[in-house]
């Protein structure tokens, strides 16, 4: 069992302390590099919030393209599949894979959705 506050929590009360309190009383180019700081402690939150992947279905895709083997941890299966998977990239094997660019596609729009809540999806 965890204590509280937990990691996520603390990130939160701390970029939100930047940002809302600190950051008033300092020069404008203080202000920006206490916004980069902010903007950083609020992007390893929402990752320590996220866990091992910012795409829940991730594991799935890639155990799609590759298979699945039952006994991994997700941390070790998306490893040894993200590492397949990079290799295939870099050498062709996946250029006319239909999943793989649905894959890289979900990837990016995870990612934008994790680095920017405020990022919206075009329609």
């Amino acid at each position: 069992m965890r204590d509280r506050p937990r990691a996520a929590e603390l990130l939160h009360v701390a970029g939100k302390t930047l940002a809302e309190e600190i950051a008033a009383d300092l020069s404008v180019r203080q202000r920006y590099n206490v916004a980069l700081v902010a903007s950083a402690v609020g992007i390893a939150r929402r990752e320590t919030e996220g866990g091992p992947t910012p795409w829940p279905g991730e594991r799935r895709a890639l155990e799609e393209l590759y298979g699945a083997r039952e006994e991994e941890s997700d941390e070790d299966a998306l490893d040894r599949l993200n590492r397949r998977f990079a290799a295939d990239l870099r050498s062709g094997a996946l250029d006319d894979d239909p999943r793989a660019v649905a894959l890289l596609r979900n990837d990016v729009l995870a990612r934008l959705a994790e680095d920017n809540p405020k990022y919206r999806k075009l329609a």
